[in-house]
């Protein structure tokens, strides 16, 4: 029993200690400091002197790249949003929300440059005293690398030329104003 005992303490003292450590999937986080990308809405937005709204969904395609840590360095990802309870116009995201409302939910994966994928549940909400363009995405990692581990991102998103005014808006760019942070 006490040579079981001790070949078992010796197999311990060799495992690695962040396999002890970690949870499945985490691989300790990552911080990206580029990101961009398109969201693209369906359907349109009615333009600013439309009164009327829409019911629909976003899906963002984005880059993340220069990232640090967890064993990757860039990243495509696809956002998709859950179709909103109130309808949306070129007003509604043009006006500043309360900070914390949550201006839209949904779910979307990352797949990173190694092959490896992150499936997320995410909220955008405004940021306090920042224009309606600023938004803080937080995701929850579900599934996947970085399983258990929280991404967060503030971006700003830019209004095509000529969109809103007289034309719905099919879509909006952004970037970040702050890295990528799973952690």
């Amino acid at each position: 029993m006490r040579k079981v005992g001790g070949v078992l303490l010796a197999v311990a003292m060799v495992l690695p200690l962040g396999l002890i450590a970690s949870p499945a999937g985490a691989a300790g986080g990552t911080t990206c400091a580029t990101a961009s990308g398109k969201a693209t809405f369906t359907p349109p937005l009615p333009p600013l002197t439309s009164s009327a709204t829409v019911l629909g969904t976003f899906t963002a395609v984005g880059t993340l790249g220069k990232c640090v840590g967890g064993g990757v360095t860039s990243a495509h990802s696809t956002l998709t949003s859950v179709k909103g309870k109130t309808g949306s116009n070129c007003k509604t995201i043009a006006t500043p929300a309360k900070a914390g409302t949550h201006t839209a939910t949904g779910t979307g994966k990352i797949t990173w440059n190694t092959g490896a994928t992150s499936t997320l549940t995410w909220v955008l909400d405004p940021i306090k005293g920042k224009s309606a363009v600023n938004q803080k995405l937080t995701a929850k990692v579900t599934v996947g690398l970085f399983k258990g581990l929280t991404q967060t991102i503030s971006t700003v998103y830019a209004i095509p030329a000529g969109a809103c005014g007289s034309k719905p808006l099919s879509f909006v760019t952004y970037k970040q104003t702050s890295p990528a942070v799973t952690k």
